[in-house]
């Protein structure tokens, strides 16, 4: 177990960093934005008004980039305010720390820095001068490659750099990022990008965020595989439909492979075949009706049977009902001799008058 030890000397001069950056703001910050908050805060409490982000980025031996990334992700969570970017300049703009002594442990798990519409145009000059400074950089193209099994062209060589410097995810959540779209067989760097750009958006700016993501990712395909599999599904992939149809039963509906599998055997008992409307009807009307286990599916069932016994079983009355109303009908009684004599006599008068 490692033991911390500081000793006191009063004739240092110290900054008050609150308890509330370190335990909720910093574990979720790319580590340089980290570097230049504190750096920041140092000059803010030395009186030092004059410093610049070139100066920040000189001291720290990072790029000016990274400098004005952070300031705009710490004023995004809320831990520092901007002042003038308007009148100054998008880059040169002055700062005001956030006393966060008084705040009461905000929540910045789900703060995500919002991705700007527009990828950021870099030139080869830049791209160079970025990877001649910055180790990191170095490195992530390296690992990049290494992963991806080819060299990295121009184009795929600032798409790369722009997660780092656009999106603002940290070079080691980049290089996961990277091994999780080799994994499922997505080289394209496109592809990758659309990867990068949902992550930002879901403000997976960490490894543990990254770790629970793919953890719940991997869980979700093992559910689908096998729903894939009940539903007899062997020899092809999912359709996109087919797919939006499982993630609402799985996401939304919150229902286990149980109770599809019972929504499944009814749809076969009823149709003969596979049908996913069939089947999303079934469980849509479970899921309004508030069924949420196996023995509330198979009381269903045997309620709509039941129901249909009943409704079918009064149509089957009615029916001979009106059936019975012919074969009851009381028949008169006839006298065909009587009605032989009148014909007979009808006759005779006819041949009375015709001679």
């Amino acid at each position: 177990m490692a033991t911390f030890k500081f000793v006191s000397d009063n004739q240092k001069k110290t900054i008050p960093v609150a308890d509330v950056f370190i335990d909720k703001y910093m574990p979720s910050a790319n580590a340089t934005f980290v570097k230049v908050y504190l750096y920041g805060l140092r000059q803010c409490f030395s009186s030092n008004n004059n410093i610049e982000n070139k100066d920040i980025a000189k001291a720290l031996n990072i790029l000016e980039s990274d400098v004005v990334n952070a300031w705009m992700y710490w004023e995004s969570v809320g831990v520092v305010k901007l002042l003038g970017k308007q009148e100054k300049g998008n880059n040169d703009f002055d700062i005001e720390f956030i006393d966060l002594t008084s705040l009461q442990c905000p929540t910045v798990n789900n703060v995500s820095n919002p991705v700007p519409d527009l990828r950021p145009s870099y030139s080869p000059e830049e791209i160079s001068i970025y990877i001649e400074q910055d180790q990191g950089i170095r490195y992530l193209y390296n690992v990049a490659q290494k992963k991806l099994g080819k060299i990295l062209s121009s184009s795929d060589v600032q798409i790369l750099y722009s997660f780092y410097d656009w999106l603002q995810l940290p070079i080691e959540v980049i290089i996961m990022l990277i091994e999780y779209c080799v994994s499922i067989g997505k080289r394209n760097m496109r592809y990758i990008e659309k990867v990068a750009i949902n992550w930002a958006n879901l403000g997976i700016r960490s490894i543990e965020k990254a770790e629970s993501y793919l953890m719940q990712m991997e869980q979700k395909k093992s559910v689908l595989h096998e729903i894939k599999k009940l539903l007899g599904i062997t020899d092809r992939a999912l359709t996109d439909i087919e797919e939006s149809y499982i993630q609402n039963w799985v996401d939304k509906m919150k229902f286990d492979v149980n109770i599809i599998k019972i929504a499944y055997e009814l749809t076969i008992l009823n149709t003969g075949k596979l049908s996913f409307p069939y089947l999303n009807t079934i469980l849509t009307s479970w899921y309004e009706n508030g069924v949420k286990t196996v023995e509330q599916a198979e009381e269903s069932i045997r309620q709509y049977k039941q129901d249909a016994k009943n409704k079918y079983g009064k149509m089957a009355e009615t029916k001979n009902s009106v059936k019975n109303k012919f074969i009851n009908f009381t028949q008169r009684k006839v006298d065909y001799q009587e009605l032989e004599r009148i014909a007979l006599k009808k006759r005779i008068n006819n041949m009375k008058e015709s001679r």
